[in-house]
């Protein structure tokens, strides 16, 4: 698993089934799986317990879209 969509989906879940086990609503997870924008501690705290991953793991996961520093320049 690369990136949160690729647990979500292996889960077997929905955006909209995770955003309402984890809490958050589905487009904050299209958002962060887009690499729109970066997951506060809370959402991957509770993306990771639901998913029963560590959140360290998740919060890789979830950065993995964001875009590079270097692809800024």
């Amino acid at each position: 698993m690369d990136n949160l969509r690729d647990l979500r989906r292996s889960r077997g879940l929905a955006m909209d089934a995770l955003g309402m086990l984890a809490g958050c609503d589905a487009a904050t997870i299209s958002r962060i799986e887009n690499g729109k924008v970066r997951a506060s501690n809370g959402t991957v705290v509770r993306l990771a317990t639901t998913l029963g991953v560590s959140a360290r793991r998740m919060r890789r996961l979830c950065d993995a879209a964001l875009p590079s520093m270097a692809d800024a320049s």
